[in-house]
């Protein structure tokens, strides 16, 4: 077996690469997701497309397990790379692609059993139960699918490829929107044939993911000889708990959807699941840039560069939340607008006030989403998953409870989301990560308050803004919201970066962007002018 040279993830030269895939990959998936609500709708009708995303929710809980595993799986698969051990990270490959591959066949009665109670545990209105059986079948048995690919995906995120990820995911995106429209077009649209795509799409992907792993790492070999029960075990260790800490999570954000369906109705579930979209797409987009940091946490952690380590964190932090801060109060703003335009009409302007209530929230999530990774690579996930467990089932007891205090309905549920995921990811993971890399308890804390200061700031000084320029129509709301972001843009690079952040910025970023983040941006200007000076005196004196 050939050694394999220390990883070099190049984590500055393939930084802006990865992001760019990440933004291209959201940019076909927004637009996709976008266009497919109003579509389905369109072609199945309001009552039977709220059934889609609950089953795709349910398919989160199914891949529970497998999820966790992979998330261990990158944790040790790049470490080993990283110190240069290929029989080990050989053994860690198949060890996880066998071991997920025993625990999928174990899930699949469990998948059928999900399926067939589907009809009667929801409010399916008038679709037939065997459409909504073979549509809950088929969406999990593909996500099923593309747990087991995730294996493959796996090394490319050890080797850093995160833009081979997203071909991956484009891909799948891709043929389902192909087969959907194809089959629509040709028979009744049905959600037999959304069922259908969807797991003909994760088959596509499977053999997309297996190539491309090859492509990069072919050192790695699928071998059975090479599956260890000890290391099994400890990667088992790790996922066990990643498990518990995610089914918190689930609790806390996928439990809303299947609240409301059971408490309001279908209408009110389909209505609730517009909303959900959209804190679910601002997720995506800070998961265009947090995807990419978190190789270099690990980097940090297999060379045991606290130090680098806590300042890569804030800075990653600090970025996310200026990053995201115009995102979301933008979609707060302008949410009566959002919503006219996406679904055609104004039908659904109610729903706004429920959209500041789901979305401002995402402020503190996407902040600490940069560096939840940090637990994993030090081995330290046994508090945390306490603590999101408790903050699910919380979640779960204030979503059933609150919605019938004060007549809150359904913004019961959406508050005490809220609630929950303020006190665990906005004050316990941030203190716990504090700890863990021996950093003052309210490092983290502190960064986490910015953000949401830098949120409420925004927010403010727009509203005073729109007093004075009210956007009436599409196109004042447009031109209000741009006017908006060059002024943030501006304030941040001029007031909020420091010059040491612009610099390292700029080294990660596209090089046809870098100049904005300069110091001294003339200063560029004039060295070219000098260099290509120097050049003419040059040809100059030799001719």
């Amino acid at each position: 077996m050939p050694n394999l040279t220390p990883l070099d993830i190049k984590f500055s030269q393939r930084f802006s690469k990865n992001v760019l895939s990440n933004i291209a990959y959201f940019a076909i998936n927004i637009i996709i997701g976008l266009k497919l609500v109003p579509y389905f709708v369109d072609t199945l009708g309001f009552s039977a497309y709220g059934l889609i995303p609950l089953a795709t929710s349910i398919t989160s809980y199914v891949t529970l397990i497998i999820d966790s595993l992979n998330t261990s799986i990158s944790r040790f698969l790049t470490i080993d790379l990283q110190r240069s051990d290929i029989s080990r990270a050989n053994q860690t490959f198949n060890t996880a692609l066998f071991g997920t591959l025993a625990i999928l066949l174990i899930l699949i009665p469990v998948v059928l059993l999900v399926a067939w109670f589907a009809p009667e545990f929801f409010d399916i209105g008038d679709t037939p139960s065997g459409d909504v059986f073979i549509l809950f079948s088929l969406i999990l048995g593909s996500v099923l699918i593309r747990a087991w690919s995730s294996n493959f995906m796996v090394t490319l995120f050890a080797y850093n490829r995160l833009d081979y990820r997203n071909l991956v995911n484009v891909t799948n995106l891709v043929t389902q929107l192909i087969l959907i429209v194809v089959f629509f077009t040709i028979f009744p649209p049905s959600l037999v044939y959304v069922g259908i795509s969807y797991f003909i799409a994760a088959l596509v992907a499977l053999f997309v993911a297996y190539n491309l792993s090859r492509k990069v790492c072919p050192d790695i070999q699928i071998s059975i000889s090479s599956y260890s029960r000890a290391r099994f075990r400890e990667i088992r260790g790790i996922a066990f708990w990643v498990v518990i800490d995610t089914i918190g999570f689930m609790l806390n954000a996928n439990i809303a959807l299947m609240v409301v369906n059971r408490l309001f109705g279908d209408v009110a579930g389909s209505e609730y699941s517009l909303v959900i979209l959209w804190s679910s797409l601002l997720y995506g987009i800070s998961g265009l840039v947090t995807s990419a940091m978190t190789p270099m946490i690990y980097n940090y952690y297999s060379k045991r560069d606290t130090e680098g380590l806590i300042k890569f964190a804030l800075f990653a932090m600090k970025c996310m939340g200026l990053f995201m801060t115009p995102i979301i109060g933008l979609i707060c703003l302008f949410s009566p607008q959002l919503l006219t335009l996406w679904m055609g009409s104004d039908e659904y302007v109610h729903l706004a006030p429920l959209m500041w209530v789901v979305v401002s929230p995402v402020i503190v999530k996407v902040q600490v989403s940069a560096i939840s990774s940090i637990g994993v690579g030090y081995g330290r996930v046994k508090i945390p998953a306490f603590y999101s467990l408790f903050a699910g089932i919380l979640n779960v007891y204030l979503s059933c409870t609150l919605p019938f205090m004060f007549g809150l309905g359904i913004y019961g549920v959406a508050i005490s989301g809220a609630i929950t995921m303020l006190l665990h990811t906005g004050i316990s993971a941030p203190l716990y990560i504090a700890y863990v890399v021996r950093a003052p308890l309210a490092t983290f804390v502190k960064a986490i308050l910015r953000g949401i200061g830098y949120l409420m700031g925004f927010i403010m000084a727009a509203t005073l803004i729109l007093a004075v320029f009210p956007a009436s129509n599409i196109l004042m709301t447009i031109i209000v919201g741009l006017a908006l972001l060059i002024i943030y843009i501006t304030l941040v690079l001029t007031c909020i970066l420091h010059e040491d952040e612009k610099e390292q910025l700029r080294s990660c970023v596209p090089g046809f962007s870098s100049d904005i983040f300069l110091p001294y941006p003339y200063k560029h200007t004039f060295s070219k002018f000098r260099y290509i000076k120097s050049n003419i005196m040059s040809i100059i004196k030799k001719t």
